[in-house]
Protein backbone atom coordinates (compact mmCIF):
# COMPACT_ATOMS: atom_id res chain seq x y z
CA UNK A 1 0.00 0.00 0.00
CA UNK A 2 1.75 3.58 -1.66
CA UNK A 3 2.04 6.43 0.76
CA UNK A 4 -1.22 7.92 -0.41
CA UNK A 5 -3.66 5.28 -0.18
CA UNK A 6 -2.26 4.79 3.54
CA UNK A 7 -3.47 8.54 4.03
CA UNK A 8 -6.66 7.91 2.30
CA UNK A 9 -6.97 4.94 4.23
CA UNK A 10 -7.03 6.83 8.10
CA UNK A 11 -9.07 9.31 6.93
CA UNK A 12 -11.91 6.87 5.65
CA UNK A 13 -11.37 5.44 9.13
CA UNK A 14 -12.41 8.42 10.86
CA UNK A 15 -15.35 9.31 8.72
CA UNK A 16 -16.80 5.75 8.76
CA UNK A 17 -16.51 5.86 12.57
CA UNK A 18 -17.83 9.51 12.56
CA UNK A 19 -20.75 7.89 10.31
CA UNK A 20 -21.54 4.76 12.49
CA UNK A 21 -20.36 6.09 15.78
CA UNK A 22 -23.41 5.62 18.63
CA UNK A 23 -24.27 9.83 19.49
CA UNK A 24 -27.61 10.68 18.91
CA UNK A 25 -26.13 14.27 17.54
CA UNK A 26 -24.49 11.81 14.53
CA UNK A 27 -27.63 9.36 14.16
CA UNK A 28 -29.76 12.67 13.86
CA UNK A 29 -27.78 14.20 11.21
CA UNK A 30 -27.24 10.73 9.09
CA UNK A 31 -29.34 10.24 6.14
CA UNK A 32 -30.77 7.26 4.88
CA UNK A 33 -29.44 6.17 1.33
CA UNK A 34 -31.30 4.58 -1.18
CA UNK A 35 -30.05 3.08 -4.81
CA UNK A 36 -31.31 1.07 -7.64
CA UNK A 37 -28.90 -1.92 -8.17
CA UNK A 38 -27.81 -2.94 -11.69
CA UNK A 39 -25.38 -5.92 -10.92
CA UNK A 40 -23.37 -8.25 -13.64
CA UNK A 41 -20.95 -10.92 -12.90
CA UNK A 42 -19.05 -13.57 -14.45
CA UNK A 43 -20.01 -17.19 -13.79
CA UNK A 44 -19.02 -18.24 -10.48
CA UNK A 45 -19.25 -14.62 -9.03
CA UNK A 46 -21.60 -14.44 -6.27
CA UNK A 47 -25.72 -13.62 -7.06
CA UNK A 48 -26.96 -10.17 -6.96
CA UNK A 49 -28.45 -11.44 -3.70
CA UNK A 50 -25.38 -12.74 -1.77
CA UNK A 51 -23.94 -8.89 -3.27
CA UNK A 52 -26.67 -7.13 -1.63
CA UNK A 53 -26.17 -9.24 1.33
CA UNK A 54 -22.51 -7.90 1.86
CA UNK A 55 -23.66 -4.32 1.64
CA UNK A 56 -26.33 -4.28 3.93
CA UNK A 57 -24.45 -6.48 6.56
CA UNK A 58 -21.73 -3.77 6.22
CA UNK A 59 -24.53 -0.72 6.94
CA UNK A 60 -27.19 -2.51 9.04
CA UNK A 61 -30.02 -1.86 6.57
CA UNK A 62 -31.13 -2.69 2.97
CA UNK A 63 -29.94 0.24 0.77
CA UNK A 64 -31.57 -1.32 -2.92
CA UNK A 65 -34.67 -0.24 -3.71
CA UNK A 66 -36.42 -0.40 -7.03
CA UNK A 67 -38.24 2.89 -7.00
CA UNK A 68 -34.79 4.90 -5.80
CA UNK A 69 -33.98 7.57 -8.43
CA UNK A 70 -30.46 6.88 -8.29
CA UNK A 71 -28.48 4.05 -9.19
CA UNK A 72 -25.76 1.92 -8.66
CA UNK A 73 -23.86 -0.29 -11.59
CA UNK A 74 -22.00 -3.46 -10.78
CA UNK A 75 -19.35 -5.28 -12.81
CA UNK A 76 -17.31 -7.93 -12.43
CA UNK A 77 -16.03 -9.28 -15.97
CA UNK A 78 -12.99 -11.93 -17.19
CA UNK A 79 -10.01 -9.36 -18.64
CA UNK A 80 -7.25 -11.75 -20.07
CA UNK A 81 -6.19 -14.15 -17.65
CA UNK A 82 -8.05 -12.73 -14.18
CA UNK A 83 -11.46 -10.80 -13.35
CA UNK A 84 -11.87 -6.88 -12.99
CA UNK A 85 -14.64 -5.06 -10.69
CA UNK A 86 -16.41 -1.98 -11.71
CA UNK A 87 -18.58 0.42 -10.01
CA UNK A 88 -20.34 3.35 -11.48
CA UNK A 89 -22.30 5.48 -9.83
CA UNK A 90 -25.29 7.70 -12.27
CA UNK A 91 -27.78 10.14 -11.28
CA UNK A 92 -31.47 10.20 -11.72
CA UNK A 93 -30.66 11.68 -15.09
CA UNK A 94 -28.68 9.03 -16.21
CA UNK A 95 -25.25 11.35 -16.07
CA UNK A 96 -22.69 9.15 -14.22
CA UNK A 97 -20.78 10.75 -11.18
CA UNK A 98 -17.95 8.61 -10.67
CA UNK A 99 -16.44 5.03 -11.11
CA UNK A 100 -13.94 2.95 -9.89
CA UNK A 101 -11.84 -0.29 -11.11
CA UNK A 102 -11.10 -2.95 -8.32
CA UNK A 103 -8.06 -5.50 -10.41
CA UNK A 104 -8.21 -8.68 -8.76
CA UNK A 105 -4.77 -9.97 -8.03
CA UNK A 106 -5.63 -13.80 -7.24
CA UNK A 107 -8.60 -13.94 -9.31
CA UNK A 108 -11.33 -14.94 -6.46
CA UNK A 109 -14.37 -13.80 -7.17
CA UNK A 110 -15.68 -13.94 -4.21
CA UNK A 111 -13.30 -12.00 -2.59
CA UNK A 112 -13.21 -9.37 -4.95
CA UNK A 113 -17.03 -9.32 -4.44
CA UNK A 114 -16.35 -8.82 -0.82
CA UNK A 115 -14.05 -5.87 -1.10
CA UNK A 116 -16.33 -4.35 -4.11
CA UNK A 117 -19.42 -4.37 -0.88
CA UNK A 118 -17.12 -3.43 1.38
CA UNK A 119 -16.12 0.23 -0.55
CA UNK A 120 -19.42 0.57 -1.57
CA UNK A 121 -21.33 1.15 1.79
CA UNK A 122 -18.33 2.62 3.18
CA UNK A 123 -19.13 4.92 0.06
CA UNK A 124 -23.02 5.27 1.31
CA UNK A 125 -22.61 5.93 4.63
CA UNK A 126 -20.33 8.75 3.63
CA UNK A 127 -23.10 10.26 1.29
CA UNK A 128 -25.48 9.73 4.13
CA UNK A 129 -23.48 11.64 6.56
CA UNK A 130 -23.07 14.13 4.19
CA UNK A 131 -26.89 14.04 3.01
CA UNK A 132 -28.05 14.43 6.25
CA UNK A 133 -25.56 17.84 6.83
CA UNK A 134 -28.53 19.28 4.72
CA UNK A 135 -31.05 17.95 5.70
CA UNK A 136 -33.10 14.84 8.26
CA UNK A 137 -35.70 12.89 6.60
CA UNK A 138 -39.13 13.72 8.90
CA UNK A 139 -40.92 10.76 10.04
CA UNK A 140 -43.18 8.85 6.98
CA UNK A 141 -40.42 10.21 4.72
CA UNK A 142 -39.24 7.85 1.74
CA UNK A 143 -35.17 6.97 1.94
CA UNK A 144 -33.31 9.81 -0.14
CA UNK A 145 -31.74 8.88 -3.31
CA UNK A 146 -27.68 8.61 -3.20
CA UNK A 147 -27.38 12.35 -3.67
CA UNK A 148 -29.85 15.23 -2.25
CA UNK A 149 -31.77 16.73 -4.83
CA UNK A 150 -30.78 20.28 -3.80
CA UNK A 151 -27.45 20.10 -3.59
CA UNK A 152 -24.62 19.25 -6.06
CA UNK A 153 -23.48 15.29 -6.48
CA UNK A 154 -20.24 14.86 -4.19
CA UNK A 155 -17.59 13.05 -5.95
CA UNK A 156 -17.59 9.03 -4.64
CA UNK A 157 -14.49 8.77 -2.55
CA UNK A 158 -11.40 6.41 -4.12
CA UNK A 159 -12.51 2.90 -3.42
CA UNK A 160 -9.50 1.11 -1.28
CA UNK A 161 -7.87 -1.70 -3.19
CA UNK A 162 -9.63 -4.66 -3.70
CA UNK A 163 -9.43 -7.21 -0.57
CA UNK A 164 -6.47 -8.96 -2.26
CA UNK A 165 -4.58 -6.01 -1.04
CA UNK A 166 -6.02 -4.92 2.27
CA UNK A 167 -5.86 -8.06 3.86
CA UNK A 168 -9.10 -8.67 6.69
CA UNK A 169 -6.54 -8.47 9.46
CA UNK A 170 -3.76 -6.55 8.17
CA UNK A 171 -1.17 -9.71 8.20
CA UNK A 172 0.19 -9.36 4.67
CA UNK A 173 0.13 -5.36 4.31
CA UNK A 174 3.79 -5.65 4.69
CA UNK A 175 3.89 -8.34 2.11
CA UNK A 176 1.75 -6.35 -0.18
CA UNK A 177 3.95 -3.65 -0.57
CA UNK A 178 7.57 -5.61 -0.36
CA UNK A 179 5.98 -7.38 -3.54
CA UNK A 180 4.09 -5.90 -5.80
CA UNK A 181 1.27 -7.22 -7.89
CA UNK A 182 3.04 -9.66 -10.76
CA UNK A 183 2.23 -12.04 -13.59
CA UNK A 184 -0.01 -15.11 -13.27
CA UNK A 185 1.79 -18.40 -13.83
CA UNK A 186 -0.06 -20.95 -16.60
CA UNK A 187 0.61 -23.99 -17.64
CA UNK A 188 -1.29 -26.16 -20.54
CA UNK A 189 -1.67 -28.63 -23.05
CA UNK A 190 -2.82 -28.38 -26.56
CA UNK A 191 -3.88 -29.84 -30.03
CA UNK A 192 -4.22 -28.71 -33.46
CA UNK A 193 -4.19 -29.51 -37.15
CA UNK A 194 -1.94 -27.95 -39.56
CA UNK A 195 -1.66 -27.27 -43.41
CA UNK A 196 1.88 -27.01 -45.29
CA UNK A 197 3.84 -28.87 -42.25
CA UNK A 198 3.99 -32.15 -44.82
CA UNK A 199 2.29 -33.24 -47.48
CA UNK A 200 -0.51 -34.40 -45.98
CA UNK A 201 -2.99 -32.70 -42.94
CA UNK A 202 -0.76 -32.97 -39.60
CA UNK A 203 -2.01 -33.40 -36.52
CA UNK A 204 0.10 -31.98 -33.57
CA UNK A 205 0.33 -31.68 -29.66
CA UNK A 206 1.83 -29.45 -27.56
CA UNK A 207 2.75 -28.46 -24.06
CA UNK A 208 3.05 -24.74 -22.80
CA UNK A 209 3.54 -22.30 -19.85
CA UNK A 210 2.96 -18.72 -19.89
CA UNK A 211 3.07 -15.79 -17.92
CA UNK A 212 0.78 -13.70 -18.37
CA UNK A 213 0.06 -9.90 -16.86
CA UNK A 214 -3.28 -7.34 -18.01
CA UNK A 215 -2.28 -6.37 -21.37
CA UNK A 216 0.56 -8.36 -21.95
CA UNK A 217 1.57 -12.49 -22.12
CA UNK A 218 5.01 -14.69 -22.91
CA UNK A 219 4.33 -18.74 -24.09
CA UNK A 220 7.34 -20.88 -24.15
CA UNK A 221 5.66 -24.02 -25.95
CA UNK A 222 7.06 -27.28 -27.41
CA UNK A 223 5.59 -29.04 -29.68
CA UNK A 224 5.54 -32.59 -31.68
CA UNK A 225 3.43 -33.99 -34.75
CA UNK A 226 2.07 -37.15 -35.49
CA UNK A 227 4.47 -39.42 -37.82
CA UNK A 228 2.73 -38.66 -41.43
CA UNK A 229 3.05 -40.89 -44.03
CA UNK A 230 3.05 -40.39 -47.74
CA UNK A 231 2.78 -43.25 -50.26
CA UNK A 232 3.32 -43.48 -54.41
CA UNK A 233 2.18 -45.60 -56.97
CA UNK A 234 5.35 -47.28 -57.08
CA UNK A 235 5.24 -48.86 -53.22
CA UNK A 236 7.66 -46.32 -52.06
CA UNK A 237 7.14 -43.59 -49.79
CA UNK A 238 7.94 -41.53 -46.58
CA UNK A 239 7.37 -40.37 -43.22
CA UNK A 240 7.74 -37.28 -41.83
CA UNK A 241 7.73 -36.00 -38.15
CA UNK A 242 8.47 -32.73 -36.57
CA UNK A 243 9.77 -31.58 -33.11
CA UNK A 244 9.74 -27.58 -32.40
CA UNK A 245 10.23 -25.37 -29.49
CA UNK A 246 8.01 -22.23 -29.73
CA UNK A 247 8.24 -18.41 -28.26
CA UNK A 248 5.65 -16.27 -28.45
CA UNK A 249 4.70 -12.59 -27.42
CA UNK A 250 1.07 -11.79 -26.92
CA UNK A 251 -1.05 -8.47 -26.65
CA UNK A 252 -4.19 -9.32 -24.54
CA UNK A 253 -7.47 -7.08 -25.11
CA UNK A 254 -9.91 -8.54 -22.63
CA UNK A 255 -10.63 -12.72 -23.73
CA UNK A 256 -8.59 -12.05 -27.23
CA UNK A 257 -5.24 -12.08 -27.95
CA UNK A 258 -2.80 -11.58 -31.22
CA UNK A 259 0.60 -13.12 -30.46
CA UNK A 260 4.33 -12.87 -32.63
CA UNK A 261 5.22 -16.53 -32.78
CA UNK A 262 8.74 -17.89 -33.53
CA UNK A 263 9.60 -21.80 -33.65
CA UNK A 264 12.60 -23.83 -34.57
CA UNK A 265 13.67 -27.44 -34.10
CA UNK A 266 13.87 -30.77 -36.04
CA UNK A 267 12.11 -32.23 -39.51
CA UNK A 268 12.76 -36.07 -39.27
CA UNK A 269 11.80 -38.26 -42.25
CA UNK A 270 11.80 -41.81 -43.22
CA UNK A 271 11.99 -43.25 -46.14
CA UNK A 272 10.07 -46.48 -46.74
CA UNK A 273 9.55 -49.39 -49.76
CA UNK A 274 13.35 -47.93 -51.04
CA UNK A 275 16.45 -49.93 -51.52
CA UNK A 276 18.20 -48.16 -48.73
CA UNK A 277 15.50 -47.07 -46.03
CA UNK A 278 17.13 -43.91 -44.31
CA UNK A 279 16.28 -42.05 -41.28
CA UNK A 280 17.26 -37.96 -42.65
CA UNK A 281 16.99 -34.73 -40.56
CA UNK A 282 16.80 -30.92 -41.06
CA UNK A 283 16.37 -27.78 -39.14
CA UNK A 284 13.33 -26.08 -39.39
CA UNK A 285 12.64 -22.40 -38.59
CA UNK A 286 9.16 -20.97 -38.95
CA UNK A 287 8.24 -17.20 -38.04
CA UNK A 288 4.54 -15.70 -37.69
CA UNK A 289 1.22 -14.50 -36.70
CA UNK A 290 -1.17 -15.74 -34.02
CA UNK A 291 -4.33 -14.81 -33.43
CA UNK A 292 -6.31 -16.42 -29.72
CA UNK A 293 -9.89 -15.90 -28.12
CA UNK A 294 -10.36 -17.61 -24.87
CA UNK A 295 -12.92 -18.47 -22.24
CA UNK A 296 -12.84 -18.84 -18.34
CA UNK A 297 -13.94 -21.86 -16.61
CA UNK A 298 -14.69 -21.30 -12.45
CA UNK A 299 -11.49 -19.25 -11.35
CA UNK A 300 -8.21 -20.40 -12.95
CA UNK A 301 -8.98 -22.77 -16.22
CA UNK A 302 -8.83 -21.22 -19.59
CA UNK A 303 -9.74 -22.60 -22.95
CA UNK A 304 -8.61 -20.76 -25.88
CA UNK A 305 -9.34 -21.54 -29.73
CA UNK A 306 -6.09 -19.95 -31.86
CA UNK A 307 -5.18 -19.84 -35.35
CA UNK A 308 -1.72 -19.27 -36.59
CA UNK A 309 -0.22 -18.29 -39.79
CA UNK A 310 3.82 -19.24 -40.32
CA UNK A 311 5.91 -19.29 -43.45
CA UNK A 312 9.37 -21.40 -43.48
CA UNK A 313 12.81 -18.86 -43.15
CA UNK A 314 14.66 -22.04 -45.14
CA UNK A 315 13.22 -25.04 -47.06
CA UNK A 316 14.40 -28.63 -47.71
CA UNK A 317 13.63 -31.43 -50.25
CA UNK A 318 12.79 -34.81 -49.42
CA UNK A 319 14.61 -37.44 -52.12
CA UNK A 320 13.71 -40.79 -52.39
CA UNK A 321 16.54 -43.13 -54.68
CA UNK A 322 18.35 -39.94 -55.45
CA UNK A 323 14.64 -38.45 -56.77
CA UNK A 324 12.85 -35.06 -55.33
CA UNK A 325 9.68 -36.06 -54.02
CA UNK A 326 8.61 -33.60 -51.69
CA UNK A 327 9.04 -29.86 -51.10
CA UNK A 328 8.70 -28.03 -48.02
CA UNK A 329 5.76 -25.46 -48.01
CA UNK A 330 7.05 -22.18 -48.39
CA UNK A 331 3.81 -21.31 -45.78
CA UNK A 332 1.72 -23.19 -43.63
CA UNK A 333 -1.66 -22.66 -40.99
CA UNK A 334 -2.34 -24.50 -38.03
CA UNK A 335 -6.12 -23.88 -35.64
CA UNK A 336 -5.69 -25.32 -32.44
CA UNK A 337 -7.53 -25.78 -29.05
CA UNK A 338 -5.87 -25.11 -25.49
CA UNK A 339 -6.57 -25.92 -21.94
CA UNK A 340 -4.56 -23.99 -19.48
CA UNK A 341 -4.78 -24.10 -15.67
CA UNK A 342 -3.49 -20.90 -13.32
CA UNK A 343 -0.80 -21.46 -10.71
CA UNK A 344 -0.91 -18.03 -9.22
Amino acid sequence: MNVATTHWFVRTAILALAVMGPSRESQAGTAIVSAQLDYAAAPGCPTSDAFQAIVSGRLGYGPFRADAPDRVIVRIEPTGRTIEGQLEWEDATGKSIGEQLFPSRTGDCAELARAMGFALALEIQLMAASAGEDRSPSPGQPPIGIVPANKPPPPPPIVPAPAAQIQSAGSEASDTNAHPRGPSLLIGAGAAAGLGLSSDPAALGRLFVTLAWSHFAVELAGEVSLPSTTHFADGTGFSQEQFLAGLAGCGVRGAFSACAVGKAGELRVVGQGVDVPLTASGPMVQAGLRLAASHTFGHGTYITAHLEGLGRLAQGTVTLDSMPVWTTPRFAALFGIDIALRLK
